[in-house]
């Protein structure tokens, strides 16, 4: 009986391992959503995007779910205003972006370790910077020019934490920012 109480009791420690994540907001506000544009936007735009993830700078598999990536920044070049169409397929275009988003993880493998090892009583933390490097050509495919863009949220784990697993966010609306913030620079150096 004090063996079933044991894995119980442990099972129930795992389940209720928590955890809480939260940006750096090092990524100033874009000014002003949509773009604002002086004419009828006539460009067309064809975006290529991929995605690399890093953990503690070795490249490894995971990361992103490339279809929703693609879904979300394409849906930010549609909302910019700053085209008449944007599109993923092959096709000639008036401008070719190619957007670059990496996720560079970096922790520790030993606290990570500990902290499972103590069924998280003892906190580990990882942190996560994502940036996004896009590449603005024009229709012959000389480059006009790149614009990179970062965030840094960083992840603690620990049972305590359970509390705060409801508030933990989607990092989709980081990927909005960085988009945009992307855009905005690409405007205002005249990109696009």
């Amino acid at each position: 009986m004090k063996a079933v109480f044991t894995a119980l009791l442990a099972a129930a420690l795992l389940s209720l391992t928590g955890c809480l994540s939260y940006s750096h907001h090092d990524l100033a506000q874009v000014e002003q959503w949509p773009l604002t544009a002086s004419e009828q936007p006539t460009q067309s735009a064809y975006v290529k995007v991929d995605s690399q993830y890093l953990f503690n700078d070795q490249t490894r598999a995971g990361g992103f779910n490339q279809a929703n990536l693609e879904k979300l920044v394409v849906t930010q070049y549609q909302d910019s205003k700053r085209f008449s169409n944007v599109t993923t397929a092959k096709q000639k275009a008036d401008i070719y972006i190619s957007v670059r988003v990496s996720n560079h993880e970096r922790g520790s493998l030993a606290s990570a370790f500990i902290t499972g090892f103590t069924l998280f009583v003892i906190p580990g933390k990882f942190s996560n910077e994502l940036s996004m490097e896009t590449t603005f050509k024009d229709g012959d495919g000389k480059v006009l020019g790149r614009i990179e863009k970062r965030e840094t949220i960083t992840t603690w784990m620990q049972l305590l934490l359970i509390v705060a697993v409801p508030f933990n966010e989607s990092i989709d609306p980081i990927l909005n920012q960085l988009t945009q913030s992307s855009l905005e620079e690409a405007a205002r150096q005249k990109l696009i």
